[in-house]
């Protein structure tokens, strides 16, 4: 994990981008969801929805030997984060908490006080064990998630 490197994503790298969500709801989270929820998210994710989002929030990405494994988005102003995805060849070796500590950074550098998220049901350990508390499970479109909420201290 050493050898990682977090940067902004650029326009070119959203292809690298769709290709890793796709990957991660493919392998990650069709353990719990069903495959028609699994099937119409995948309908969801392509490169027009990645741009169209592209200047109204923040892309980070994460590379290992020059290669893409991961990415985060984020927004500062509304305080939540959208998503961190990992690679599944490399998910549970630190990269996920490595760009979750450049982004809470981010916040607390820009003076805000807590971040949101909605995590999927098999992120939800992941931002616990980050701090996040549970606020209520939601439904965001036919995808069942959890709002969470951690409050930031300076």
């Amino acid at each position: 994990m050493n050898n990682s490197i977090i940067t902004q994503a650029k326009k070119e790298n959203i292809k690298n981008i769709v290709i890793i969500h796709k990957k991660c709801i493919v392998e990650t989270n069709a353990d719990i969801y069903d495959p028609k929820v699994i099937e119409s998210w995948l309908g969801q994710i392509n490169e027009k929805n990645v741009l169209s989002q592209f200047d109204n929030t923040s892309w980070i990405i994460i590379k290992k030997s020059n290669k893409i494994i991961g990415f985060a988005q984020y927004d500062l102003e509304d305080q939540n984060l959208y998503q961190i995805q990992i690679d599944p060849d490399y998910q549970g070796k630190g990269y996920g908490k490595k760009l979750y500590r450049y982004i809470e950074k981010e916040f607390i550098k820009n003076n805000k006080n807590k971040i949101s998220l909605n995590a999927t049901l098999n992120a939800k350990r992941f931002y616990t064990s980050l701090g996040f508390k549970t606020l209520e499970n939601i439904l965001f479109g036919d995808i069942e998630m959890v709002c969470m909420e951690k409050k930031l201290v300076k």
